[in-house]
């Protein structure tokens, strides 16, 4: 793997939010989470995974998944599609309703603007640079929606979003089901359709997310919104 260890502790690494894919893994479930993440973190083209970001990797030992605890972050260096590095993230979100019972479990794999930045053209995105996102989102989007494939492969799961902080947990597979995939949409949708994933690649790259306006539920709505498999 093409790896120069970006620096984790570069004050602007971690800075400026995330882009990446979330995955909605379904009920709770210690062995899924874990996984989910075995399969991430043995990527091709990521090296880690390491327990703090406050660090430099050459200085840690790696975590082993099997033993390490399932909450919060773990952190490691992605190659890019265009063979530049950046630092990256996995984060665990087991949400649970106003009784404290666990719903559902939500993984996260990210990567920081900030690190971002230093290999793409990212600029002040997403509040400006609309034009320019439309150059690099693509390239990175694919590579995120072979990542979530890789995932699928091991572990079926109903949706992942992929874009800019995406709209877990207010997007939920299980309205996506009812509603169709929004034909107006600011994040692309990896939708499971029977034993295969479905790929709905973001429509609009202008990150005004107004509510009611090509949301879930929304008359935009449509169950067969520009699929790409």
């Amino acid at each position: 793997m093409n790896s120069t260890l970006q620096s984790f502790t570069a004050e602007d690494t971690w800075h400026g939010g995330h882009y990446g894919i979330e995955f909605e893994l379904g009920a709770p479930s210690d062995d899924r989470v874990r996984v989910a993440l075995q399969a991430i973190w043995s990527h091709p083209s990521l090296e880690g995974c390491y327990i703090s970001r406050d660090v430099e990797p050459c200085k840690q030992v790696r975590v082993d998944l099997l033993e390490n605890a399932l909450e919060g972050h773990l952190y490691g260096i992605a190659t890019l599609p265009n063979g530049g590095s950046a630092a990256c993230g996995t984060y665990i979100c087991r949400l649970q309703d106003q009784k404290g019972q666990p719903l559902r479990d939500l993984l996260s794999f990210y990567v920081p603007l900030g690190a971002l930045s230093k290999t793409y053209p990212v600029g002040p995105y997403p509040f400006s640079d609309v034009d320019r996102a439309a150059a690099w989102r693509p390239e990175l989007d694919r590579w995120m929606v072979n990542l979530g494939r890789r995932v699928f492969g091991e572990v079926r799961f109903p949706l992942a979003l992929v874009g800019f902080e995406v709209d877990f947990p207010k997007v939920t597979a299980e309205a996506v089901q009812r509603d169709g995939v929004p034909a107006k949409r600011y994040d692309g949708f990896l939708r499971q359709v029977g034993d295969r994933l479905e790929w709905y690649p973001p429509t609009d790259f202008e990150l005004i997310r107004v509510t009611g306006i090509g949301g879930i539920g929304s008359p935009d709505a449509t169950p067969s919104s520009n699929p790409k498999t």
